[in-house]
């Protein structure tokens, strides 16, 4: 009891409990804080439920205020239901159901903690002598659940914020095996007449690039599997369209273990070689690029294809069009990834060529390679 606990603890816990938890506090982390709580409100006991049960209890104790237990006093139900924070000033107050409980509970500030204005569930304060807590708890009560409600919205951005990234992965995940798969039947097709090794060669390759297609797990992939995935892909194409389409990777050696979000490349080389290369007369060049700027990565997919109309540039960017899924998939990816700290920049001359730029902050694997 004598030890010191500063205000910026229960910040921390929280900061802890975030970085353990994809959403909302666990048992394990509302104990935690129910115990910085009692030491720095020097109060008897303190608690914290979800909407229906304890999570937890610590002080002076009360048999039945078990964390697992379901929420017991009509007083905690009240807040729950009302959103409105409460003080309980004397044992009949609180409404225990226990018909003759032993508990030395006489007193309590019940504080509501919300999300996106629902109440899902309380921080309590309580005390062992009858009539009205401090002012001082009843604040501490309710600044306390105001931090962990604003906590919970954190968490439930940046929640969201995954699943957008996620479904907008396998959305593009799902454009790329059909439209890929057309093209690249119809090579293996024509080729089995004339080439029937090459023709299983190629079933081969398309096999192991559809099986990573839809094998990638989580958000993040490294330059090297990224452009390994690439090279996969134009190797298929290259089938396709022969000396017509000449292929140049350009990677620094220094960020090959950089992180990137998975299909940030493929879907761009893509784009270029069926919307930029494919129309071009004579050969085309595709220069995929990536280097290191300071604390920043720097992505390039470049070609010198037939190039894009301003008005179709423009669509093409937010989505419309053919061809534009893919990179508006891309640019929303990266910004729900890494928000304003990433973009994607597209520049475009017809009968020039069309470049996009990628630019996201530099992290690399834990191994740190």
């Amino acid at each position: 009891m004598g030890e010191r606990v500063r205000p910026l603890d229960v910040t921390l816990a929280l900061r802890a409990a975030r970085a353990r938890s994809g959403h909302g506090l666990t048992p394990e982390q509302a104990q935690r804080i129910a115990q910085i709580l009692q030491r720095l409100a020097k109060v008897p006991a303190v608690a914290i439920t979800d909407s229906v049960r304890i999570l937890a209890y610590e002080g002076r104790g009360c048999p039945h205020m078990h964390p697992g237990q379901p929420v017991q006093t009509r007083a905690t139900r009240q807040v729950l239901r009302t959103g409105e924070a409460a003080e309980i000033a004397g044992k009949a107050a609180l409404q225990c159901p226990v018909p003759g409980c032993p508990c030395a509970i006489e007193s309590a500030v019940i504080a509501p903690l919300k999300l996106q204005g629902e109440v899902i569930g309380t921080v309590k304060l309580y005390d062992v002598v009858p009539g009205p807590m401090p002012d001082y708890v009843r604040r501490l009560a309710i600044g306390i659940s105001e931090l962990l409600s604003l906590q919970a919205e954190v968490q439930e951005h940046e929640h969201q914020r995954e699943l957008l990234a996620q479904a907008r992965l396998e959305a593009l995940q799902a454009q790329i095996r059909p439209h890929f798969l057309f093209n690249t039947l119809n090579t293996v097709i024509a080729t089995s007449r004339v080439d029937p090794d090459l023709a299983r060669e190629l079933l081969t390759e398309l096999a192991a690039f559809l099986r990573r297609t839809i094998s990638f797990r989580g958000e993040r992939t490294t330059v090297a599997e990224e452009t390994t995935f690439v090279e996969q892909y134009l190797r298929l194409e290259q089938a396709r369209f022969g000396p017509r389409l000449s292929v140049r990777l350009r990677l620094d050696r220094d960020v090959l273990g950089a992180q990137i979000p998975v299909l940030s490349l493929q879907p761009l080389v893509e784009n270029a070689v069926v919307h930029g290369l494919a129309p071009k007369e004579g050969t085309g060049r595709l220069t995929v690029a990536a280097r290191r700027r300071g604390r920043r990565l720097q992505l390039a997919v470049v070609d010198d294809g037939v190039g894009l109309a301003p008005a179709r540039l423009e669509r093409l960017y937010r989505g419309g069009g053919s061809g534009g899924l893919g990179i508006a998939n891309v640019a929303g990816r990266l910004e729900a990834l890494y928000g304003a700290e990433a973009h994607l920049r597209l520049r475009s001359r017809e009968g020039r060529g069309t470049a996009v730029f990628l630019e996201l902050p530099i992290a690399f694997q834990e191994s740190g390679t």
